[in-house]
């Protein structure tokens, strides 16, 4: 199946209002239709089951999910030891899934005249081992077998497939190899998560040209914005200014991108949300992560979003424990490039 789009179907301001309508876009309809499609057909590891599911108590609002069929039942990963890690051929990739994963290619009508070049093809493909409703994963170029590492094209696409949604709940996020990447083959994940999240409206300071950084928020960060006017590419572009600096700098890192409300949002009282913000964490690499028994700190647990293996890390966990491995995984990372990134986008 080819989804073709245009950008007359971008959608840019939406509430969560939205998100009590599930198919609420032709790209919802198509995503949830195909996803349910191949569940129901035995694509899935496990049949998708949160036993649990709290928000903690405190100023973060953390969102626990009691998931331990992800960690007890997914595919092993593979064995990352450098962000620059090559393409493997022979290990486990996109290319050798089952045709009842592939969900559809998505293509953005006027794109250059060799995107019918199969190596160059965008695919939409079920994880089989889901964290959440719909949880997919965006393979840009898939025949063309690229490493784990962000590109321009990958940035733009994920946040155009974000754009195509009416829901709020729809988010986009990817990790880096040495940032929890269990595949060394380029994507991006895909998935509903019907609660709103602090992340979507806190607070954030102005750091240098287009770049912001997180503040008062124990994983300290970088923050892009979907400003006014503002065109996809345009914050593709910015985004992978920072990504790539830190990919050549050997630093791993994660990125989440989430509707949201534009920066300085204060003196508007509004439930829209008007932006698409897009969370850029430079971290410790993974092997070096400690306390790990409850949860892997990955690109949703830097958001807010808990992917729990165990019920009795469940039960006893506790915002400060949250916060205080989040702190550990990225403060020290963040501290050290703040200054190099700000001049980075100095001139931008």
């Amino acid at each position: 199946m080819l989804y073709s789009y245009t950008e007359d179907e971008y959608i840019f301001n939406t509430t969560w209002e939205h998100s009590q309508v599930r198919e609420s876009s032709r790209f919802d309809a198509a995503l949830q239709t195909k996803w349910q499609k191949a569940a129901d057909e035995g694509a899935l590891r496990y049949r998708l089951n949160i036993l649990s599911s709290t928000v903690l108590p405190g100023r973060f609002a953390f969102l626990a999910q009691l998931n331990p069929d992800r960690a007890l039942n997914r595919r092993a990963p593979d064995n990352i030891k450098s962000l620059s890690q090559p393409f493997d051929h022979e290990k486990f990739n996109f290319t050798k899934v089952k045709d009842v994963e592939i969900l559809f290619q998505v293509k953005k009508e006027g794109a250059p005249e060799n995107i019918d070049d199969d190596q160059v093809k965008d695919f939409i493909i079920i994880n089989v081992s889901p964290l959440e409703f719909g949880h997919s994963l965006l393979v840009p170029a898939l025949k063309s077998c690229l490493p784990q590492v962000l590109t321009v094209h990958s940035l733009e696409l994920g946040i155009e497939v974000l754009l195509l949604s009416a829901s709020p709940a729809f988010r986009v996020g990817f990790n880096s190899l040495c940032g929890f990447a269990t595949v060394n083959h380029l994507h991006l994940h895909l998935y509903y998560l019907q609660h709103s999240m602090l992340l979507e409206r806190i607070d954030v300071n102005h750091l240098s040209g287009p770049c912001y950084e997180l503040i008062n928020y124990p994983a300290q960060g970088f923050v892009f914005q979907l400003s006014p006017g503002c065109n996809p590419a345009a914050l593709a572009r910015a985004v992978y200014k920072l990504t790539s600096y830190l990919q050549n700098e050997n630093i791993a890192h994660n990125v989440y991108m989430t509707r949201g409300k534009l920066f300085n949002f204060q003196h508007v009282k509004s439930d829209v949300l008007d932006t698409v913000r897009v969370y850029v964490w430079a971290r410790r690499h993974s092997a070096g992560v400690k306390n790990r028994e409850a949860y892997d700190p990955a690109l949703c647990e830097l958001f807010g979003h808990l992917v729990i293996k165990i019920e009795s890390g469940y039960q006893s966990l506790s915002e400060q424990q949250v916060a205080d491995t989040l702190a550990s995984v990225c403060q020290e990372p963040f501290l050290l490039i703040r200054e190099s990134v700000r001049h980075l986008f100095a001139e931008h």
